[in-house]
């Protein structure tokens, strides 16, 4: 058999070397924690001090739309939803008055954060004609988890239970928990908050539609 000349050798090696090397960053860019399969991954989400997330983050639904999603300065999709005591409530018969749609959900952590304060600045402006409406997401929810968390937080504002998720999906577009849509005397958004609002927050925003 004839040997292989030194520069035989080292084209082999060179050609070896290349497939070793093209395997290896492949499997590199593709590990689901590496490279480009990042690029479609969820962001890491926000925390605060005690470990609480910013927002909790949702799966988009894999649906088309015809219409845009809701901004400040359009206006508020018009809805009617069932409330936890079984009455009916629709969002266009508060036209004239500032109103605040809260998206929440009895497993969501920054909904719990926020909620609180919330219940205070309800209190605090309702005199004023201010109204806040909670929309719990019910398809994803429990009915006796959101009673629980009603009765815990003391919750004195409409419940409105979407049980199918047309409202919060095909509406209102929901990316991530909590969101809150202040929309004007007008019937008009005002602003979009994604995340758990604080309290300076809320009064600011609140003001905002009170005006």
């Amino acid at each position: 058999m004839k040997a292989r000349e030194p520069s035989e050798w080292w084209l082999i090696g060179m050609v070896l070397g290349g497939l070793v090397l093209g395997l290896g960053l492949g499997w590199l860019m593709f590990r689901p924690d590496w490279g480009l399969a990042q690029t479609s991954a969820a962001p890491t989400p926000i925390v605060f001090a005690n470990g609480t997330p910013l927002f909790t983050t949702l799966a988009a639904p894999a649906k088309s739309y015809s219409a845009p999603a809701p901004v400040a300065g359009a206006p508020a999709p018009d809805f009617t939803l069932k409330t936890l005591g079984d009455e009916t409530v629709t969002l266009s018969k508060f036209l004239g008055q500032p109103v605040l749609i809260n998206f929440w959900a009895s497993w969501c952590p920054p909904c719990r954060l926020e909620m609180p304060d919330l219940v205070k600045a309800y209190e605090a402006h309702k005199s004023e004609g201010f109204v806040l409406l909670g929309v719990n997401l019910t398809y994803q929810d429990s009915l006796p988890d959101v009673q629980t968390f009603v009765d815990e937080f003391d919750m004195t504002f409409p419940v409105l239970l979407d049980k199918d998720g047309h409202v919060t999906d095909d509406l209102y577009r929901l990316r991530g928990l909590p969101l809150s849509v202040f929309v004007n005397r007008e019937g008009v958004i005002a602003r979009v908050h994604v995340g758990a609002l604080t309290a300076s927050q809320i009064e600011e925003y609140v003001g905002e539609i009170l005006r």
